[in-house]
């Protein structure tokens, strides 16, 4: 078999553009991963331009997005490619560079709902504070997506000064009942302004007004630094945890907010990594991350003894709350995506069996020996996975040196934009014609080709209309088992602007041209026909 290096790019991809147009489709429907999603589409050119666009996409892997640098910019990284080449855990994953800006993840899935500036300083399409449905860049690419939406009301806050210090320092999310929750550490001293150790800011489906929390102590002082520490807001409640006995929690629906504990679960024998806080159909969940205590770790040992385990909160006796663990089967039906500052879970269903399901995704920063003959141990952020259903745990990638911070999180990204081949050729070649005073040329457009002789391939084909206009694409359709030419193809080309209908008028002109001693037959492409390119 001959080595695909070798190969032509046309060579490459033609696999894949010989399926069927339905199993393309089908296929199309099963990649969740964008970048493979992406990928495919480039690929099967003939398929994408003679459908219509598909009336539904596939439900999308989250993307993981570093912690912002200095320069205030995210490395955003899709960990689930399948075109990623594993060697010891590491991976050669689609990875690019965006400007953080500061979005409101909804809990719910893990997408960008908002903005902190658009929270905290009023720059929503009226000016007046957050909007359901918000102006929203894309997170991966910066495009501006808008949405006509109700403004609401900004949170009460003192001055200019004390508003830019929330959208610098806060973390905000949207949980799963639409209550948006700001909160802010500090205690920060300003001359117009007094912050406390903690804040936060909270407005309810349905309320005209936000409430604010102000605590002096709360048992946490950041999430930032500390793994194990997390903070949530479910049924009224802020939740924190912190890397101590119990967790501590704020009952926001009474005037004065009061403040009480309860003790954490315990985990004998085991070395906590991290904890995150999460809601999940109605409960909150407290997933911790353990490991097997050891001085140090090779990366199959560190592995081995990695584990999940998951709380859930409920009401005890006496209107107090304990943790209750869940079992693994209770959970088999969903992925949990982990991170800081915060996490979510989604329905397996969602991603078919490419994530199986009863599994959770995170990351860790920890100094592992490559094996038990290594003399040098690296320091790594690693992405795991944690089965519910087995109890196993794999690397699923060690992530560059540059991704230095453990305090990642997922978003799941917006719905690509597929251009077809004739907006690309447009975009990406310039149009200089005009201004050299050369001939005009319309817009693209697809044509069906009849009566081929058997002899003429795709090339064969473009060679023969390139006399006639600029040829996009050219496609002889074969027979699936043969390979042998059926007669007829397809082919996109722009002709030059010399009349008022100039498409109408090139199909005439070019209907009954002589290819080889036949007649072709020309006519405008039936876009539902379904064929097989040679």
């Amino acid at each position: 078999m001959p080595d695909a290096a070798g190969l032509p790019d046309d060579a490459l991809w033609r696999p894949w553009a010989d399926l069927p147009l339905d199993l393309l489709r089908d296929i199309s429907r099963r990649l969740h991963a964008t970048t493979d999603y992406v990928r495919f589409h480039a690929t099967c050119k003939p398929w994408r331009d003679t459908l219509p666009p598909a009336p539904c996409y596939p439900a999308f892997l989250p993307w993981l997005l570093a912690p912002p640098d200095s320069a205030k910019h995210r490395m955003a990284r899709c960990v689930f490619s399948s075109s990623r080449s594993t060697r010891r855990g590491t991976s050669a994953a689609t990875e690019i560079s965006v400007r953080d800006r500061r979005w409101v993840i909804s809990l719910v899935d893990g997408t960008a709902v908002s903005t902190l500036t658009s929270i905290c300083s009023g720059s929503g399409p009226s000016g007046s504070g957050l909007t359901a449905g918000v102006d929203v860049a894309d997170p991966l690419t910066g495009s501006a997506s808008s949405a006509s939406a109700t403004p609401l009301p900004l949170p009460p806050f003192s001055c200019d000064d004390e508003i830019k210090w929330w959208v610098d320092h806060a973390d905000a999310v949207v949980c799963g009942d639409g209550t948006i929750f700001l909160y802010l550490f500090g205690p920060v001293h300003r001359r117009s302004y007094y912050l406390p150790v903690f804040n936060a800011a909270l407005l309810r489906p349905g309320d005209t007004a936000w409430t604010m929390v102000h605590k002096q102590y709360l048992g946490i002082s950041s999430i930032g630094d500390d793994p194990c520490s997390c903070i949530a807001h479910h049924d009224g409640k802020i939740v924190a945890r912190y890397r101590n006995w119990c967790s501590h929690y704020i009952e926001t629906r009474q005037v004065d907010h009061g403040q009480w504990v309860t003790p954490l679960p315990s985990h004998y024998g085991k070395a906590l990594q991290a904890s995150y806080l999460l809601e999940s159909r109605g409960e909150l969940l407290l997933a911790n991350v353990l490991a097997n205590h050891a001085h140090s770790y090779t990366i199959a040992s560190f592995v081995d003894g990695l584990s999940v385990s998951v709380h859930a909160l409920q009401e005890a006796e006496g209107g107090k709350t304990q943790w209750v663990k869940r079992d693994g089967p209770s959970l088999a039906d969903r992925v949990m995506f982990l991170g800081s500052p915060s996490s979510f879970a989604v329905d397996a269903a969602r991603f078919g069996e490419i994530s199986g399901g009863g599994c959770a995704y995170f990351v860790l920063k920890s100094e592992l020996y490559g094996g038990i003959w290594s003399k040098l141990a690296v320091k790594r952020c690693r992405v795991f996975k944690y089965s519910f259903l087995d109890h196993r745990s794999e690397l699923i990638e060690q992530l560059p040196a540059e991704w230095d911070n453990d305090a990642c999180m997922w978003l799941t990204p917006p719905q690509p934009s597929i251009a077809s081949t004739e907006e690309i050729r447009e975009m990406i070649e310039p149009s200089h014609t005009k201004a050299a005073g050369g001939p005009q040329f319309g817009p693209y457009f697809r044509i069906y080709v009849g009566n081929l002789p058997r002899n003429v391939d795709s090339y064969r084909l473009g060679q023969f209309f390139i006399k006639y206009g600029k040829v996009a694409e050219a496609r002889v359709m074969c027979h699936i088992k043969t390979k042998r030419s059926r007669g007829f193809g397809f082919v996109t080309l722009a002709t030059v602007v010399d009349h008022e209908h100039e498409q109408e008028h090139a199909i005439a002109k070019l209907d009954g041209q002589i290819l080889d001693g036949r007649p072709v037959r020309v006519k405008f492409a039936d876009q539902k026909q379904p064929h097989v390119a040679c």
